[in-house]
């Protein structure tokens, strides 16, 4: 059970890793509140720049701390969360992620982050 809740966690993690690089692609910060009122330079290296310690904070909570499981749990949540944002906003003047990519990278880690969550309720209860 544990090498699954694992492999779903590290399954979700590489999704929103090739989701954001793919969101260079599609100038996402253009969407995000903050990021969307600075020029289109500054918004991208921003937005770059602030998935360093994203991805730190992210790596650290849920691979060495004591308390992973429940890092994984909320990372878990704000995937599916994520994705409900992605959905919401498909037709938004600025929105260009299309399928199959956003597919498989947005609603992939969603899906895998639902799996997660649901296997870590249940290492819990064992």
């Amino acid at each position: 059970m544990k090498t699954l809740l694992n492999l779903s966690l590290v399954i979700a993690v590489s999704l929103l890793a090739v989701h954001e690089m793919d969101a260079m692609t599609h100038a996402e910060w253009a969407l995000l509140p903050g990021l969307s009122a600075l020029s289109d330079k500054l918004g991208r290296d921003t937005f770059v720049l602030l998935h360093i310690p994203l991805y730190i904070g992210l790596f650290w909570v849920l691979f060495f701390v004591s308390w992973k499981i429940v890092a994984a749990r909320v990372f878990s949540a704000i995937l599916i969360i994520h994705a409900i944002a992605h959905f919401l906003l498909s037709g938004h003047e600025l929105y260009s992620f299309s399928a199959p990519i956003e597919t498989i990278t947005v609603y992939g880690a969603a899906v895998a982050g639902l799996f997660c969550l649901g296997l870590s309720l249940r290492v819990n209860s064992e």
